[in-house]
């Protein structure tokens, strides 16, 4: 690792924990160096921190895009549950879950926003991905006809609310578990069959007992 990309990765320790309060001192000691060396690598702090969570953020959208490449082929449950897999495996670091919490707390008005503008358009991309899903899902007969799209935002926001309580507990093993239990209450909520039936993936909902 060259003396740039160090800098990165500790200024991504450092934000995790203190967010954009880090001070370039912390950052020129935690590679060894002084802080006067440090500028010869880089301009200035928010330089540092613009390049390192953009850095961040592209290898999480590129976790996410292999994540849904391998969904392609599954049906609309197991595409959905996936995702919430991606996010129990992505987020299993702690200072993950510190960074993109992180953020929106970012006080320098420039750096939030534009880190808030390439985040809304990668997500707009797999929110899209995930709305062709559950369409697939309502014509295929995975999912009941009569649900509204908005079940979708419901799910979406589920996510948010996995990640939060993975921020609130950390390293509690029950919390996979939990999510996990979320997820199969809320298809119960949506899907077209019955739980548990043999063949349940897919199956329309014939309605007899």
């Amino acid at each position: 690792m060259d003396k740039k990309q160090e800098i990165l990765e500790a200024a991504f320790d450092l934000f995790c924990a203190k967010g954009y309060h880090l001070s370039v001192s912390e950052l020129a000691s935690a590679v060894g160096i002084k802080t006067p060396s440090l500028y010869s690598h880089y301009t200035s702090k928010d330089q540092i921190l613009e390049l390192m969570i953009r850095q961040e953020i592209q290898r999480y959208y590129a976790c996410l895009k292999q994540t849904m490449l391998h969904a392609e082929n599954l049906n609309c449950k197991q595409t959905m549950k996936s995702l919430v897999d991606f996010v129990l495996e992505y987020f299993s670091e702690y200072k993950r879950l510190r960074f993109w919490r992180t953020i929106p707390l970012i006080p320098n008005e420039y750096l939030r926003n534009v880190f808030s503008e390439l985040i809304a358009d990668q997500d707009s991309i797999y929110t899209e991905k995930m709305r062709q899903c559950f369409q697939r899902g309502i014509e295929n007969g995975e999912i009941r006809p009569n649900v509204s799209e908005s079940a979708l935002y419901l799910y979406l926001s589920m996510i948010q609310g996995v990640m939060d309580g993975m921020l609130l507990y950390p390293r509690n093993p029950s919390e996979n578990s939990f999510a996990q239990k979320v997820f199969e209450a809320y298809w119960d909520g949506i899907g077209a069959t019955h739980p548990g039936r043999k063949g349940n993936e897919g199956t329309q909902d014939t309605g007899k007992s």
